[in-house]
C-alpha cells in the first residue's frame, strides 16, 4: 500500500508509476484547478481526463484491469493532488 501527495504543473507529472498487483486507487485533486489525468507522458488538456476541484478518481473510474502509470497535468500554475494504492 502506498499513499502520497505530488504538486502537478504545466508538464506531465507522474503521480504513480505502474504496479502489477494494485488492486485499487483513488486519486484526489486537491485543489482549485483542473487537472487532466491520463496513461501516459502525453496527457494534455485536450485529450486527459479532467478532475475538477476537490474530486477524486477511484477504481470504479479508472479502466477495468488497469495496472499502469497515472500521469496529470495543468493548464498553468500547479496543483495538489493526493493518491492512494492498494
Amino acid at each position: 500500500m502506498a499513499y502520497g501527495a505530488k504538486s502537478i504543473a504545466s508538464t506531465a507529472t507522474l503521480i504513480i508509476a505502474g504496479n502489477c498487483q494494485r488492486k485499487g486507487i483513488v486519486i484526489c485533486n486537491n485543489s482549485s484547478k483542473v487537472v487532466f489525468t491520463g496513461t501516459d507522458d502525453l496527457v494534455t488538456k485536450d485529450n486527459g481526463l479532467p478532475l475538477f476541484e476537490y474530486q477524486q478518481l477511484s477504481k470504479d473510474k479508472i479502466p477495468e484491469g488497469w495496472l499502469g502509470p497515472i500521469y496529470a497535468i495543468v493548464e498553468t500554475g500547479t496543483a495538489d493532488v493526493r493518491y492512494w494504492e492498494s
